[in-house]
């Protein structure tokens, strides 16, 4: 893969990553419950190993393999009742995430013509 490719594929997805921290801000503003919906270091950090493990999945065709993520995110939210984050801020954080993913993949498939 060409040097440019790499360049380009690394600023989208330096930009994406951006819009994303963004939009889960305002999303935690407007939707999120005050001391219960923040966005913290760790929170980004899991939503960009999300996003990779999205891309990679489509990327060798494994789509099966989005029901791990499911299964995964529903097991997370099996926990202690004082750590509960609101379903809504829940629902469209998974679902803006993943949808990045998806972005993520077709921009790379169509900037290196696969």
């Amino acid at each position: 893969m060409e040097l440019i490719v790499l360049f380009k594929i690394s600023g989208i997805i330096l930009l994406g990553e951006f819009i994303v921290h963004l939009v889960f801000h305002l999303v935690s503003r407007f939707i999120g419950k005050a001391n219960r919906d923040k966005i913290s270091r760790t929170s980004i950090l899991k939503g960009l190993i999300e996003r990779a493990f999205v891309v990679l999945v489509l990327y060798f065709n494994l789509t099966s393999a989005l029901t791990l993520l499911g299964a995964l995110k529903i097991a997370t939210r099996i926990r202690d009742a004082e750590d509960k984050v609101s379903n809504d801020f829940f629902v469209l954080g998974n679902l803006i995430s993943v949808i990045f993913g998806i972005l993520y993949f077709v921009i790379i498939n169509n900037l290196i013509g696969r």
